[in-house]
């Protein structure tokens, strides 16, 4: 086995330990030891570990380079990623995405790189099932962040006479993330859409999260009214 392998299987080894500034030494050490025609894999972990040790210009500047030069699927997937969190979702960063996913269907930044690209166009119901393929693969999304997202595009499309969109996210994406918030969420726009099977489910399911008062009282009024 070349250097060039053992260094780069180390810095794999160490970045999937969280063990960031080790990857990136060993990931230094296979570019120093890299033959023509190597060094692609080896660049990418060191533009990995720098986005992690948040060296966020200098990750930029590297995976720009090697989108152009050698675009590895994990390279055009981060650097899609990095695009798309600094607002510029552009038919190059989808494409860098698209790409990516191409290539290796399981890279989660990818799909959450498409989710903001979607979320930028508007469109919605797709934004939420690449969010739900990017969690599925192992991507880290704040709940709190994606339920004030969908409540705002819930919102809007609710206010633009388009309640069963609202409702078709909500169905997309609600038992990903099954919190008081979605739960309440998903009920409300299955009463608002006139689903009042599906809103006695979900506001039966928020009870467990309701002590008793108001609240509760109000829930427990709404499924007694839905039921009859």
């Amino acid at each position: 086995m070349s250097h060039y392998v053992l260094h780069l299987e180390k810095s794999q080894e160490f970045f999937a330990e969280g063990n960031y500034e080790a990857a990136r030494a060993a990931a230094e050490h296979a570019l120093e030891s890299a033959l023509p025609g190597q060094g692609a894999e080896a660049a990418t972990m060191r533009a990995l570990c720098l986005r992690k040790l948040e060296f966020n210009d200098e990750a930029l500047a590297l995976l720009a380079d090697l989108v152009v030069s050698s675009p590895t699927p994990e390279a055009c997937a981060e650097f899609a990623l990095m695009r798309a969190e600094r607002n510029q979702c552009d038919a190059d960063c989808r494409d860098c995405a698209i790409k990516a996913i191409a290539e290796n269907p399981d890279l989660p930044s990818a799909y959450i790189a498409l989710f903001w690209c979607d979320a930028s166009d508007g469109l919605y119901l797709d934004a939420v099932r690449n969010l739900k393929r990017g969690i599925n693969r192992g991507a880290e999304f704040s709940p709190s962040r994606a339920f004030e997202l969908i409540r705002g595009w819930c919102q809007e499309l609710c206010q633009a006479d388009a309640p069963r969109d609202a409702f078709a996210i909500i169905q997309e994406i609600g038992a990903l993330f099954n919190s008081f918030d979605f739960i309440i969420l998903h009920a409300r726009l299955a009463e608002i859409c006139q689903e009042p099977r599906i809103a006695v489910q979900f506001y039966k399911s928020a009870l467990v999260w309701l002590r008793p008062g108001p609240m509760r009282n109000e829930v427990l009024e709404t499924i007694a009214r839905l039921a009859i």
